[in-house]
């Protein structure tokens, strides 16, 4: 079996770790116990995060091997990202002639290689399917919302996810409840976690006078998202 695997930015690259991880383990297995069929698996980077601390960076450090194929679509416009996305994975598809693409969480590489896959006829795989927040206005619901009407086979993260595409009409047969992905990553770097220098729990803990917050989605800086976010902060910190 021939699996591309496509990643662009930097959750891509948190939730896609344990899943290499686990196809070598499977090639390792089969290769030991002379059973089976061995996975031959190549990683896609479409360069939507090319910043090294936004790529590099993740890659050394979550063990992932750097990508068989780096497209350098870069940045842009939604429009620009997609479309430039599309043309060049159409290439690669081609050349390597696949039998599953997966993609992962919901950025303008999981909807611009979902779609060019299904146009060439190849089957799609959807890690972290089923997420809904039910605001169109966010470019990842409609990333998340043509993706899942695409893929063949969706591993939703939570049950929510499960019940949110019976209520779409996909079928019962093409989900699989599989667990949050990134809960393996995190589990998987513990150690590395509390190995740093310095470390220590009381860091986390609301009785220091300072903690990082990141909004990161673009919609949490609306004026009434902003107060209900710094609500709940001042709740947390009292």
């Amino acid at each position: 079996m021939k699996i591309i695997t496509v990643v662009g930015a930097r959750p891509n690259f948190i939730k896609v770790a344990p899943f290499i991880h686990q196809i070598k383990i499977h090639n390792k297995l089969v290769s030991l116990n002379n059973n089976g069929k061995e996975i031959t698996h190549f990683l896609v980077h479409t360069g939507q995060h090319y910043d090294k601390r936004m790529s590099h960076k993740f890659f050394n450090e979550l063990d992932i091997p750097h990508a068989d194929i780096n497209m350098g679509v870069g940045s842009g416009s939604h429009a620009e990202q997609v479309g430039n996305t599309m043309i060049a994975f159409e290439k690669v598809l081609i050349d390597l002639k696949p039998d599953w693409v997966v993609v992962v969480g919901d950025v303008n590489a999981t909807l611009a290689s979902a779609i060019t896959a299904k146009k060439l006829n190849v089957k799609v795989c959807h890690i972290e399917a089923g997420l809904r927040s039910f605001d169109i206005e966010m470019p990842e619901e409609i990333n998340r919302i043509v993706t899942d009407r695409l893929a063949d086979l969706l591993l939703t993260p939570d049950k929510l996810s499960v019940k949110n595409l019976i209520n779409e009409g996909v079928k019962k047969s093409n989900i699989e409840f599989v667990g949050n992905i990134m809960i393996d990553t995190l589990t998987k770097n513990l150690d590395l976690i509390t190995s740093i220098d310095n470390f220590s729990p009381q860091e986390f803990s609301i009785e220091r006078k300072y903690f990082v917050l990141t909004l990161h989605r673009p919609i949490n800086l609306k004026d009434k998202n902003l107060e209900i976010i710094f609500s709940g902060i001042s709740e947390f910190t009292n």
